[in-house]
C-alpha cells in the first residue's frame, strides 16, 4: 500500500465510513460470508475469523454482530498497520471478544497461523502486487475456509449514466485549482503509477491462482449523497489517486468544492456507485 504521509491524520477515511450506504454494503458482504461459514461448520464449533486492514473497527464490529446473531463461538482478530487506528478500534470494541494486532499481510502468518475466514474490505484495490498478497492470505486460510473482499474501485464501479458526474467533478476541481492555486499541478508521472483497477473476472483469476474458488460474486449498488463524495474527496489516498502530485490540503479543498458544483450543475441528489463483493473458498 501507499506510504502514509504525516498529514494523513487530518485527512482520514473515517468520515466516509460513517455513511449508511457504506455500512450496508459491508454488512451485506459480512453476512454472506459469515452465514456460509456457519453452514459449513458443525454446530457449536469455535471458528477463527481475521480481518486484514481492520482500521478503526467498523467492519470488525459487523463481523462480531453477525457471529453473535448466529450464536457462533469465535475468536476474532483484527490486523492493522496503524497504531492510531488500533487504539480507536480497541476503545470502540472494548467490551467485545476481539483482539487487535499491529501488522499487515507480511506479518499475517506470524500473527495468525491458521484462519477459518479472512476479510479484506475496501482495500484490495490499493495493493500494487495483488497476486503476491492474495497468495499470502491464502496460506493462512484453512482448507474449506473463506476469503471475503470488496471494492468500489474496479472495472465496473461506474453505474451506467454516472460518467458525467466523474468528468464534471474532475474538470471543476482542476478549474478551482487554476483559479486559487495555479502553482499546483497534476503529476503525469504519478498518475501513470496510480492504482490499477481490475475486473471481476481478473480478480477471480487471481484468487483461483492461489487455490481460492469464487463462490459469491455480487455487484451491489450504493446511492451516494453529496456529503459522501466530499468526504471521500478529503481522504488522502483518494486525493493521491484523483489528483496525483497535488498537495493534499489543496486537493481536498478542490474536490470538496467541485463535488458540490457538479451536483448543482447536474441537478442530482445522489450518484450510484457499484461495489464488487467477492467470497472465495479454499479447496
Amino acid at each position: 500500500m501507499a506510504e502514509t504521509p504525516t498529514i494523513a491524520d487530518s485527512y482520514t477515511f473515517d468520515p466516509f465510513a460513517r455513511h449508511k450506504f457504506y455500512h450496508d454494503v459491508n454488512l451485506s458482504l459480512v453476512r454472506t460470508a459469515i452465514e456460509r461459514l456457519d453452514r459449513d461448520k458443525p454446530t457449536g464449533e469455535r471458528v477463527r475469523v481475521v480481518e486484514l486492514a481492520s482500521g478503526t473497527g467498523a467492519v470488525t464490529e459487523l463481523i462480531l454482530d453477525e457471529l453473535a446473531r448466529l450464536g457462533r463461538p469465535a475468536e476474532v482478530i483484527g490486523v492493522e498497520p496503524s497504531f492510531e487506528a488500533i487504539a480507536v478500534a480497541r476503545e470502540r470494541l472494548a467490551n467485545r471478544e476481539v483482539r487487535f494486532e499491529q501488522g499487515d499481510v507480511d506479518q499475517l502468518v506470524q500473527v495468525v497461523p491458521s484462519a477459518d475466514a479472512v476479510f479484506f474490505c475496501n482495500a484490495i484495490h490499493l495493493v500494487p502486487d495483488k497476486h503476491e498478497v492474495i497468495g499470502k492470505i491464502a496460506r493462512v486460510i484453512a482448507p474449506g475456509g473463506l476469503f471475503a473482499c470488496n471494492s468500489s474501485f474496479f472495472e465496473g464501479a461506474y453505474a451506467p449514466g454516472s460518467e458525467r458526474f466523474y468528468h464534471l467533478w474532475t474538470r471543476r476541481a482542476l478549474g478551482w485549482m487554476r483559479q486559487h492555486h495555479p502553482e499546483a499541478r497534476v503529476s503525469r508521472e504519478k498518475k501513470a503509477t496510480a492504482m490499477q483497477w481490475l475486473s471481476a473476472s481478473e480478480y477471480a483469476d487471481l484468487l483461483n491462482d492461489s487455490g481460492l474458488r469464487v463462490v459469491t460474486d455480487e455487484h451491489e449498488v450504493a446511492l451516494m449523497p453529496l456529503r459522501s463524495w466530499q468526504d471521500i474527496g478529503r481522504y488522502w489516498l483518494f486525493i493521491e489517486g484523483a489528483l496525483p502530485g497535488v498537495p493534499i490540503p489543496i486537493g481536498a479543498d478542490a474536490l470538496e468544492y467541485a463535488a458540490a458544483e457538479a451536483f448543482t450543475e447536474l441537478n442530482i441528489s445522489e450518484v450510484p456507485r457499484i461495489w464488487l463483493q467477492l467470497v472465495a473458498q479454499k479447496a
